[in-house]
């Protein structure tokens, strides 16, 4: 995830440079960084650059994944969306998932580490870019993940 040489809300709003302040609010509140912006210098003013400046590697993803959120998506694809993010994050971005399948809209998440599809209802087991398995999380996971078990029972942040 890289941010852009602009504010936090011209960044969300996919650099628009007349950014709709209540999509970017609506966006960041999904994306559960909302709060986490509004505790920067200047809040959805805070100016960032590509670099990323004084923001984390979490910060500039969940940052990231509000804009995904913006303009209320129907499919969200996330690839390795959980890792920068430290346990806060990591509970941020699982309840974006879940709101999303709330909403009746799809998540695909692409990950190395089982950890990553704790929020998945189905996986799809790729290797080589073959298929190896598809179903159920917890029957692909018990199936062909060894710690499957500790795994399932993980509850980030808590």
């Amino acid at each position: 995830m890289q941010l852009f040489d602009g504010t936090i809300a011209e960044n969300i709003a996919r650099l628009s440079t007349n950014p709709d302040a209540d999509k970017s609010v609506t966006a960041a509140k999904k994306a559960a960084a909302h709060d986490m912006i509004l505790q920067l210098p200047d809040g959805y003013d805070t100016r960032v650059s590509i670099a990323g400046g004084r923001l984390s590697g979490g910060k500039i993803q969940r940052i990231g994944l509000a804009r995904t959120m913006y303009d209320n998506p129907l499919i969200l694809v996330l690839d390795e969306p959980n890792s920068n993010l430290d346990n806060i994050g990591t509970d941020a971005l699982n309840l974006a998932i879940r709101t999303m399948k709330q909403e009746g809209k799809s998540v695909l998440i692409m990950a190395h580490r089982p950890a990553a599809v704790l929020e998945c209802d189905n996986l799809l087991l790729l290797e080589h870019g073959v298929c190896v398995a598809y179903g159920p999380k917890d029957e692909v996971m018990r199936k062909h993940v060894q710690n499957h078990r500790d795994i399932a029972q993980t509850k980030v942040g808590g």
